[in-house]
């Protein structure tokens, strides 16, 4: 793997693991280095790491906490 992809990986502990869980993309990387920004993408739209995804889970929280009260 390219040392640009490994050094982006060194990043987020949880990369890693996200390519246990996906090997197609350490193939991917491996073959092509400058792929790594959609590898990114992917890893935000799987975890849930997105800015929309927030707020999703704040709504989400809100309409529970409303249907509590």
């Amino acid at each position: 793997m390219h040392s640009s992809v490994i050094m982006e990986l060194d990043k987020e502990e949880d990369y890693y693991q996200f390519l246990r869980e996906k090997p197609y993309w350490h193939r991917e990387l491996s073959r092509h280095p400058d792929m790594i920004n959609d590898f990114i993408a992917d890893y935000k739209v799987v975890r849930r790491k997105r800015f929309v995804d927030k707020i999703e889970d704040i709504s989400m929280i809100m309409t529970l906490a409303r249907e509590l009260m």
